[in-house]
């Protein structure tokens, strides 16, 4: 992974030497920048660097500041933001998803199940962006009730009237999906055979529900879960934007802009590392919900 990063953002289009020093300066000037970033030797050679400094602890520093700000500071100040804003748009999806799923796998083909369906297809096809600049308009604009954007007050703090328009923004998509997912495990698992045995011994019906019916739906689910949460992760990038949301997202949208290389495989090396824990954590949970994966 880390291979990928550091080829991408390297072959990718732009000079840091031209974005921090301008069009108009001289090539003496340009080649001494490159040599103070490194960025005169080989590529395989800048790589070692990297991963060097890495496992010594050094993540290098930011150069797109008026000062050089080491890049771990910078990357995990911002994740103190964009973290609680995706487990916050995370626990919105996935507690109005379950019950809505439940409810349409429960009641097929009926006109709830039509209105759940509806929903939840809204929240598949629209794009973030967008319904973030929806919100801005009718909660932010028309109403007043929400600031348009920030993270709180100039003066400092937080208040969480910023979290919301953000939160919804962002997990409505996941809203959308999870809905689906849930509606077609509980389709599945209400016709099995163990479900027809436990009414026929005369289970009561809320009871097979809860205790039978959810929990082995909920394996399509958590794997679901686990994948979209690093969805959530680069959807904060548009989200942040759009909400100028001082979080990792809108960090990584100004290191492109300024070509800070640094700052661009940090947050995408620290993305990725997250990523692939929570889906490591998915797998782990599976064996909680379906003791038979744990035995095999």
């Amino acid at each position: 992974m880390s291979m990928i990063i550091f080829a991408a953002v390297r072959f990718a289009p732009g000079d840091p030497a031209v974005a921090r020093l301008g069009m108009e300066a001289s090539r003496a000037g340009l080649e001494e920048t490159r040599r103070q970033m490194g960025l005169d030797k080989p590529i395989p050679v800048q790589y070692l660097i990297w991963v060097g400094n890495i496992f010594q602890g050094d993540l290098g520093v930011s150069l797109s500041y008026s000062a050089e700000y080491p890049v771990a500071d910078l990357v995990w100040e911002k994740l103190k933001r964009t973290v609680p804003l995706t487990l916050t748009a995370m626990a919105f999806g996935v507690g109005i998803a379950l019950p809505m799923g439940i409810v349409a796998g429960l009641r097929p083909f009926t006109w709830l199940d039509n209105v759940i369906s509806a929903v939840s297809l809204f929240g598949i096809a629209a794009p973030s962006f967008w319904v973030g600049l929806m919100l801005i308009l009718f909660f932010a604009v028309q109403l007043g009730w929400l600031p348009t954007s920030g993270y709180g007050p100039i003066g400092g703090g937080f208040e969480w009237k910023h979290f919301v328009l953000p939160t919804v923004s962002l997990g409505i998509q996941l809203l959308g999906a999870l809905t689906r997912y849930m509606r077609s495990g509980m389709l599945d698992v209400m016709t099995a055979d163990y479900i027809r045995t436990a009414r026929a011994k005369g289970m009561p019906y809320g009871v097979v529900v809860v205790r039978h019916a959810i929990k082995n739906a909920m394996l399509t689910v958590v794997t679901v879960i686990a994948l979209d949460f690093g969805g959530l992760l680069a959807g904060s990038l548009v989200t942040e934007t759009v909400f100028r949301w001082p979080g990792v997202g809108l960090l990584l949208v100004d290191a492109i802009q300024a070509r800070d290389f640094a700052i661009i495989q940090m947050v995408v090396l620290v993305t990725a590392i997250i990523y692939i824990l929570i889906n490591l954590l998915a797998d782990i949970v599976y064996g909680y919900i379906d003791p038979r994966i744990r035995f095999e």
